[in-house]
């Protein structure tokens, strides 16, 4: 149980990570967290659109595509230029002690 406390104790750090891009742009601001419900919505309404889509599935990669900026931060085109983040480790260190831990590295990596 503890390591799954952990896990959400550092998703909780999403909503303090600020999303960089609009650093970048001057303007605006928004959190990882903000992101990724706003991505839940759109991807829901692209399977509503689309019923053949995998609704599931659509959802598991919006509420997971950015779980490792818990870990790296956001990084803006400029930032990406000059510095190296090594999300695979952060993936697998994220992921090494859930008993989920593999599922989620299977959303990110696809």
């Amino acid at each position: 149980m503890k390591d799954i406390v952990n896990f959400l104790f550092e998703v909780g750090m999403l909503q303090r990570t600020p999303r960089t891009g609009f650093q970048f742009l001057g303007s605006g601001c928004e959190s990882v967290a903000e992101h990724i419900l706003r991505t839940l919505f759109i991807g829901y309404s692209l399977c509503k659109l689309s019923p053949g889509l995998d609704e599931t599935k659509v959802l598991k990669l919006c509420l997971i595509h950015d779980l490792p900026e818990a870990r790296t931060g956001d990084m803006n085109y400029v930032n990406k230029k000059y510095v190296t983040v090594n999300e695979n480790k952060a993936v697998r260190e994220l992921t090494e002690t859930l008993c989920f831990g593999n599922e989620i590295k299977s959303v990110i990596a696809e």
